[in-house]
């Protein structure tokens, strides 16, 4: 395996993982080559752009015995590691077993989910790259995207990449019988408008359905065609890389995908302190940061909160605080991170917000200075109380801004009493108590 894409750990990244499929061990140079390319071409089209910094990219390098894949069509067998063959009545569908050739998983996806076991378990997007120059490639079946190296065919693997991650369907309405009428979230048959899952891209006095004239080609709406169906099936745009290999993915389109990378990385990549649960007992100032993964051309958010309730202009990556300002007790702090990114209007299980929290047991020292009375031979004395559990240093001064200490100790039963020299002859002090330093 190696890494062609790095932009963090694999741990919260969008893992990819490209396998040679029809390259001997003389061309899989050419294969680092080409999957870099794939990549590329890939990532450059929205919403991956956008998001590009969200990704990592490996390739797994395999020989097979011979160049090419299988074109059943033309009688043409090819021996490769994957056991690829384009369909047998036209040259375009790709697939690997189990299909119509081969039933046996182990010669096909069998051997991709190996791999990914050994080297990479965390991948999320399997793409198999076929050494063919003939366009073509597959979903395969909604585990690997597969395409080959032919003209345009980087078109079909963006395409393919939308029914692997964000099980969209195809938007065709060339019939397919025996298709599973399963709807996904670009295709529909719900022609109420209250209802359609895509409403909320839909423009105000939008025709239901929309007719397919070019003057509704950028209008999101309810476009007849689609999930191999040429009526009673919708879809929501004119054109779309689900229908039009080549047009950019829809907004209703754009919007899943985006779901469908959050669901599988988070926006905050790290926090401090990493122990989200501890102890306060000082009075010395708290520092809490995130670390955010940024989209390209936008900035995620920040606001952070105590006990729940949001901080004024603290908006940051790092948040200081003053304990006390809290008060003693079970206290939590948490940073809600957000993107208001204007891909994604409906966000039902709220993917694109993370809340990072800590639960602070706060115990500060709580002092309290009363009850002062004279005494004999002109002394006096004071009381103090509170919780100090690490101890008291009780100070004096005449000025405010000079002080002296006088005595250190601890409370007994939660008080202690301090009892001055004589105070005879002396100018008037202030007195103060305060916890060690």
């Amino acid at each position: 395996m190696q890494t062609i894409l790095t932009n963090g750990p694999a741990s919260n990244r969008l893992n990819i993982v490209l396998f040679s499929e029809g390259y001997t061990n003389s061309q899989l140079s050419q294969f680092l080559v080409d999957s870099t390319n794939a990549v590329n071409a890939l990532l450059n089209h929205p919403p991956y752009q956008e998001y590009r910094s969200y990704f990592n990219a490996f390739v797994i390098k395999v020989a097979s015995n011979q160049s090419g894949s299988d074109h059943p069509v033309a009688s043409t067998y090819r021996d490769t590691y994957f056991n690829s063959a384009y369909d047998q009545y036209s040259d375009l569908l790709i697939t690997i077993p189990p299909n119509d050739f081969d039933t046996n998983y182990s010669h096909g996806q069998g051997k991709i989910d190996a791999l990914l076991q050994t080297n990479m378990p965390l991948c999320h997007l399997p793409i198999l790259l076929v050494n063919d120059t003939v366009y073509g490639g597959s979903d395969g079946f909604d585990k690997t995207a597969i395409a080959s190296v032919g003209f345009s065919s980087f078109e079909i693997l963006t395409h393919e990449t939308g029914h692997v991650l964000a099980n969209l369907g195809d938007e065709y309405s060339l019939a397919y019988p025996g298709f599973p009428d399963t709807e996904e979230p670009n295709t529909t048959r719900q022609t109420n408008a209250s209802l359609i899952k895509w409403k909320s891209w839909i423009p105000t006095n939008t025709a239901i359905p929309t007719p397919p004239y070019a003057s509704n080609s950028a209008v999101v709406g309810l476009f007849e065609g689609a999930h191999y169906h040429s009526s009673g099936w919708y879809r929501p745009k004119l054109n779309c890389m689900m229908n039009s290999i080549g047009s950019p993915f829809c907004e209703a389109c754009s919007e899943a995908l985006v779901l469908a990378i959050y669901q599988r990385v988070r926006p905050v990549d790290s926090f401090a302190p990493v122990a989200t649960n501890f102890s306060v007992t000082t009075t010395q100032p708290l520092v809490f940061n995130v670390a955010l993964l940024q989209p390209a051309t936008h900035s995620l958010t920040v606001q952070w909160q105590t006990n729940g309730a949001a901080i004024a202009g603290a908006t940051n990556l790092a948040f200081n605080l003053l304990p006390a300002l809290l008060g003693n007790g079970t206290q939590t702090v948490s940073a809600v991170v957000k993107d208001n990114t204007g891909l994604v209007r409906n966000d039902p299980t709220n993917l694109l917000s993370q809340t990072t929290g800590w639960t602070l047991n706060v115990n500060l020292p709580t002092l309290r200075l009363d009850s002062p009375v004279w005494l004999p031979g002109g002394k006096f004395a004071f009381r103090l109380s509170g919780n100090a559990p690490q101890g008291v240093v009780i100070q004096s001064s005449t000025n405010f801004s000079s002080w002296t200490s006088l005595a250190t100790n601890f409370l007994s039963g939660g008080q202690l009493w301090y009892t001055n020299i004589s105070a005879a002859g002396i100018q008037k002090k202030f007195f103060r108590a305060s916890t060690p330093p």
